[in-house]
């Protein structure tokens, strides 16, 4: 099954100009985890003004803010707080013992100091929450309880550089109470909004201005719950593991899962090798400017971004790497090197970067990815990947092996036990075998450079295989993008070793072009699932992740604003299967929900509508939310989807679980004796209306309780 050509977009991509518009920012991306925080630096909380004066201030005692994209990890490290409208939430706590108990409070304000936004209307909510956090330990997985009706009075909008004022209703102060904790968000999604400086100003109600009248409490505009008129039951499919394959040199493993619940084979430790396609448009950063603000969210989310031309398609993308605040130093680098490490705790091997040119911010990209991962010292190689659908190819031969060169003097150059580096390609079937051979040649005869080269295909015809057998050490394919196609593909992995070659098996979580107005229905883990158990029971020799990072199709496994860790985490149990030749043992409980935040039938406000046939199949679009637990023992999954709940008992395993999408908020509880163990709230609110259409499927990770 030929699968269409991969988007590329162009060398200049990322180059900045003053001309570009700042405008209808209403698709940026939520603001993601480690950029943006709260200080310690925020002074402790002192009255400004004596307690019986008519009017106080107070500054915040302690703040910090909270992620649901990393669930278990404090944020009180950095100068600034957070608010979006579901996964980012900041948490402010005033001193108000110092207020007079005596004295009826006649009106409060809230006042933030805004650093960063992308905000085009009112948002600001402000919830009233418990004083038990401590700035230093508070994250998504220990929150408080929260109340479920925002406190102040009227929707505030956040402006860049200024400070606003927010009203809250008085009865939210408790005078004499120790101190007075409040939750913040923003109601405009796709937008993040960082800010400083929390004070509380107090009036009593005997000051010379009288306090005004509280108006009723606005919320943001509700999302309307559908339920569908046939409701199919839930299903629980357990996913047997396959027989093992032929057993490779292993090592013991020396790394656990992302979620610690079973160990995984570190960097280099198999025979069989797992690599993820990293593609270098994509980085951590681009810009080095926090997330609310950098060139993601103004250029590429922003459905007016560089100037408008993605407009038709209501932006470049979807998602985005997990933000950071911004670095000093080779930030590039130290980035990469981020990257680097995430790969390797996920027991994949190394990347195979994709070459789209041989000189500009792409190829520095490339040659920076193979200094850090030296630097990282974990045993993690890069393998160049030649991208024959791009300009890349249009060099000779000879300056394109001069390039080449440069790459493989670094020390993490995937090389074989035979002295051999590996050079592997995308779309090899674009070039002749005979150019690609004059490629090696003159590595070979010019710099003393002996490849084995890897022909990844767009079309693995036996034509095409039998073409480039001679001049290849492995053979490869793009792949398929939805499960049944990726069932019902040939074993390749058979044809390439009758050829006398190693096959390197692609492995996929999902696809989906805004760009190119086309998606492929993954149906939630499923295409993962089968993409990977097809490696393992075909005994492919490696695995290539179809993509590490390529947000443009949403392809990437990467730690995102719109999936965290889960669907590497996810991949992580497969990679130690076939590594090791048998499923990993769960020491602990994990689970995951994968979902979209739209039926695939909603039309989108900005935009054109993605259409579901890009796998060349038309597999019909599905509209599901799945929880995959992983379990050391059978329990109970309660999934609730708007009014809707549904419970199914599970066994122990490996379980997919799914039920109907209904818009509304998505959540699950896994159960046992009584106890839960596992709980999660999605942040992706399912909507009637989205702003866009996005037909990728969203990952959260259910956290230990």
């Amino acid at each position: 099954m030929t699968l269409p050509g991969k988007h590329r977009l162009s060398e200049n991509r990322h180059q900045t100009s003053s001309t570009l518009r700042r405008r209808l920012m209403t698709a940026v991306v939520a603001v993601s985890a480690a950029a943006l925080a709260v200080t310690a630096a925020i002074p402790i909380g002192a009255a400004t003004a004596a307690a019986d004066a008519p009017s106080v201030s107070l500054n915040a005692s302690r703040s910090t803010w909270i992620t649901s994209r990393q669930p278990t990890s404090p944020h009180n490290q950095y100068p600034y707080l957070s608010a979006t409208a579901s996964a980012d939430r900041a948490f402010v706590a005033f001193p108000t013992g110092t207020l007079d108990a005596k004295k009826k409070i006649g009106s409060a304000t809230l006042t933030v100091r805004v650093q960063s936004t992308a905000a085009t209307a009112a948002g600001f909510q402000v919830y009233p929450t418990s004083s038990s956090w401590k700035a230093a330990t508070l994250t998504a997985a220990n929150r408080p309880a929260s109340g479920s009706t925002p406190v102040n009075t009227a929707l505030t909008k956040a402006v860049r550089g200024t400070t606003v004022s927010i009203p809250l209703n008085p009865s939210a102060i408790v005078a004499g109470a120790a101190e007075t904790s409040f939750e913040i968000g923003y109601a405009q999604r796709y937008v993040g909004t960082t800010f400083t400086s929390p004070t509380l100003s107090i009036r009593y109600a005997d000051a010379a201005t009288p306090a005004p009248t509280p108006t009723a409490t606005p919320t943001a505009t509700p999302t309307p719950t559908e339920t569908p008129t046939s409701a199919p039951k839930p299903t629980a499919t357990p996913t047997p593991a396959p027989s093992p394959t032929e057993d490779p040199v292993v090592t013991p493993p020396t790394a656990t899962g992302i979620g610690g619940s079973f160990a995984i084979p570190a960097p280099g430790s198999s025979a069989k090798k797992v690599f993820a396609h990293y593609f270098p448009p994509y980085p951590v950063s681009i810009d080095n400017a926090s997330p609310a603000s950098d060139y993601y969210a103004r250029n590429y989310i922003d459905p007016e971004g560089e100037g408008g031309k993605h407009a038709a398609y209501g932006g470049l993308l979807r998602d985005r790497p997990i933000g950071r605040a911004p670095l000093s130093g080779d930030w590039r680098t130290t980035d990469l090197g981020t990257e680097v490490d995430q790969a390797a705790d996920a027991g994949i091997d190394g990347f195979t970067v994709d070459v789209m040119s041989w000189s500009g911010q792409n190829w520095d990209t490339t040659v920076r990815l193979m200094q850090a991962a030296a630097d990282a010292k974990r045993g993690f190689t890069v393998v160049p990947n030649v991208d024959a659908s791009s300009g890349a190819v249009n060099a000779s031969p000879a300056a394109i092996a001069a390039s080449l060169a440069k790459l493989y003097s670094y020390s993490s150059a995937y090389k074989l036990s035979d002295g051999r580096y590996v050079l592997s390609s995308f779309a090899a079937e674009d070039k002749s075998p005979a150019w690609w051979s004059s490629v090696i040649g003159d590595l070979k005869n010019t710099y003393g450079i002996s490849v084995a080269f890897i022909a990844v295909l767009q079309n693995a015809s036996d034509a095409n295989l039998a073409a480039f057998s001679p001049i290849s050490y492995g053979l490869s394919q793009w792949g398929a993008r939805t499960a049944a196609t990726i069932q019902a593909t040939p074993d390749l992995a058979a044809r390439a070793h009758a050829l006398g070659d190693k096959w390197m098996q692609p492995v996929a979580v999902q696809d989906s072009r805004p760009n190119g107005g086309k998606y492929a229905e993954a149906g939630n883990t499923e295409t993962l699932r089968a993409s990977w158990n097809k490696a393992i029971s075909d005994g492919a020799d490696f695995v290539q992740i179809a993509t590490w990072n390529d947000y443009s199709e949403n392809t990437d496994v990467a730690p995102s604003d719109n999936q965290g860790v889960t669907f590497l985490d996810v991949s992580a149990y497969y990679l130690a299967q076939f590594k090791t030749g048998s499923a990993p043992k769960i020491t602990s409980d994990s689970a995951y929900i994968t979902h979209r935040d739209q039926l695939t039938t909603a039309v989108p406000q900005i935009g054109r509508v993605q259409t579901p046939n890009l796998d060349g199949t038309g597999t019909a679009p599905r509209n599901t939310v799945e929880v995959l637990t992983m379990l050391t023992a059978p329990a109970t999954v309660k999934i609730t989807v708007g009014s809707t709940v549904k419970t199914v008992d599970v066994p122990a395993g490996v379980t997919a679980t799914t039920v109907p999408l209904t818009t509304g908020t998505v959540s699950a509880t896994i159960v046992r004796g009584g106890q839960t163990v596992l709980a999660g709230t999605s942040p992706y609110t399912v909507t009637a209306k989205p702003l866009v259409n996005d037909m990728e499927y969203f990952g959260v990770t259910l956290t230990k309780k």
